[in-house]
């Protein structure tokens, strides 16, 4: 008999030992057994598939699921609306051509310019490309350092350009919150500006550069005016955004065409130094001494290192800072 229970008991002790071995106990406490458990690698790979195909203007591409290491040309605003750093950008849209994006590019290494430097995006050792199609990108080239997606620019606002980008990245709801934050903070800066800019005042935003002047409409610089704080545009601009909802700018236009794009305000971006000889030779003359905001003493002179960018986070940036000139009255 007492045989008999010693094999039972030894018995028990060996089917108790292989129960234990490695496995967590059954109210799934994994500290139990000193370790913590882990997923299968085939149940891993169900639940955070490491690559996704995507569909570009190249075709189908695999890139990484959640990549690390981006080296981005362009769309550095967008990645930083998703919460993403790259790992290197261009040269223009480090801090000191950017400051708007300093934030999210302090550490990131510069690539050059047009073209990107290869060697430099080698080096970085990038899991994922980014690129826009004026960088001059070769497709088949980059395609070789890493898996490489090029989005092309367009006429398209900010926030088709950001959901574009976070469909890539499979980042959808981020962008949407992001965008209902900026919707939030615009209509608190339409609020800020009442009492200070009259119902119905216009205003006229203008870019001289090397020889050329041109006038903007809801995208680009004028998004904080139009877009952001809803304010009036000139009756010539109305009429070419209601030709066409894309539209960002006149073609080039000549000094004395400019008074049919007079307004209530003007808003000047210079963004070269022949922009600036040219900007200050117009002041001198009648044609525009004569414009009534002229007159009134409300021209105002936009920095183009803030305002001459489109993205996610500039458009944070100019909606504050246009919030400041018509609250606050800084006039060139």
């Amino acid at each position: 008999m007492k045989l008999y229970l010693s094999i039972i008991v030894a018995a028990m002790l060996i089917i108790g030992g292989c129960g234990g071995n490695g496995n967590a106990p059954a109210n799934g406490d994994p500290t139990a057994t000193g370790s913590a458990a882990s997923p299968s690698p085939t149940a891993s790979a169900e639940t955070k598939p490491e690559v996704r195909v995507v569909s570009t203007v190249n075709g189908d591409v695999s890139i990484p699921a959640q990549p690390e290491r981006i080296a981005a040309t362009y769309y550095v605003g967008e990645l930083a609306a998703l919460g993403i750093k790259p790992a290197g950008t261009s040269t223009r849209l480090l801090p000191d051509q950017s400051p708007n994006l300093s934030e999210f590019t302090s550490g990131s290494a510069d690539i050059g310019q047009f073209p990107p430097n290869k060697e430099a995006i080698v080096a970085l050792e990038p899991d994922l490309i980014l690129a826009t199609d004026f960088d001059e990108v070769d497709y088949v080239d980059y395609s070789k350092i890493a898996p490489t997606v090029i989005i092309p620019w367009s006429a398209d606002d900010v926030w088709a350009k950001l959901r574009a980008v976070a469909e890539l990245l499979d980042k959808k709801e981020e962008a949407e919150v992001y965008i209902s934050g900026y919707e939030e903070k615009a209509i608190a800066a339409r609020e800020a500006v009442k009492g200070h800019v009259a119902e119905g005042e216009t205003v006229s935003v203008i870019r001289f550069f090397g020889s050329s002047i041109r006038v903007y409409g809801g995208r680009d610089v004028g998004h904080a005016f139009y877009e952001g704080l809803k304010l009036g545009m000139p009756a010539a601009i109305e009429a070419e955004v209601a030709k066409n909802p894309n539209f960002t700018s006149t073609e080039d236009i000549s000094l004395e065409n400019i008074p049919d794009y007079s307004a209530d305000r003007i808003f000047v971006l210079v963004t070269d130094e022949e922009g600036d000889r040219a900007y200050k030779e117009a002041q001198k003359l009648a044609i525009w001494s004569n414009l009534s905001a002229v007159k009134d003493g409300k021209v105002y002179e936009l920095p183009a290192k803030i305002w001459f960018n489109y993205d996610p986070i500039s458009v944070q940036v100019t909606l504050d800072e246009a919030v400041k000139l018509l609250t606050e009255g800084a006039k060139s």
